[in-house]
């Protein structure tokens, strides 16, 4: 797989270890892509694509950039971890979090914990507040409620744009357009649309719709 919407490409030849070590290091740096060349090239996207060329791609496990549809707060966490039958609250990245907590109407947060294996955990908010933390942790706060089987009525436009394939590129659209109530999945059309309102009303087609809080 590959990864677009970057605007630089940096090649590391030292091999996988050392790209990834970089990859840490830098506010931008979405992830390590090995190219059919065999070189290592580190990348700004957080999409992945699927790559007609056999690339493999490994994810940062720990961006330090802005991640659509979510506020990072340093030194605090949300309490309570989000218990559900067959979903695991615990993951290794914070992409895998936060697209899990995306899809679970209950959880409202990430929270990464450094003294537990620096480990992503689903937290409930305790009266939609966060806390302070005494063990350096890191909330990114969900600015979407998850809402299966229901649409969000009209579209919210960027000029003529408001479709889109992936849900993350519709939750950046969405978090810098004024008048964007959410964003609702058409599953006849299998696209991502922005959508100005904000009540959720019951999708006769099994659209999904994530509202902005």
């Amino acid at each position: 797989s590959f990864k677009q919407w970057y605007q630089r490409r940096v090649a590391i030849t030292a091999g996988l270890p050392e790209a990834q070590r970089v990859c840490l290091e830098k506010y931008d740096c979405g992830g390590v892509t090995k190219e059919r060349s065999g070189r290592y090239t580190l990348r700004k996207g957080l999409i992945v694509k699927k790559s007609p060329s056999a690339e493999v791609t490994y994810m940062n496990p720990y961006p330090r950039m802005y991640t659509p549809g979510f506020t990072r707060v340093y030194e605090s966490y949300a309490g309570g971890y989000v218990s559900i039958p067959g979903l695991s609250y615990v993951y290794g990245s914070l992409i895998a979090a936060q697209n899990a907590c995306l899809k679970e109407n209950s959880c409202e947060a990430v929270t990464s914990e450094p003294l537990n294996s620096n480990r992503f955990t689903l937290r409930r908010m305790s009266h939609g507040k966060l806390m302070a933390s005494p063990s350096d942790e890191t909330t990114w706060k969900c600015n979407y409620k998850y809402y299966p089987g229901k649409y969000l009525g009209g579209y919210a436009k960027n000029g003529s744009v408001f479709a889109y394939t992936y849900l993350r590129e519709a939750l950046a659209a969405c978090d810098k357009l004024t008048g964007c109530g959410g964003v609702t999945w058409e599953k006849k059309n299998n696209r991502y649309t922005t959508r100005a309102g904000k009540d959720p009303k019951a999708s006769p087609s099994g659209e999904i719709s994530w509202r902005k809080n």
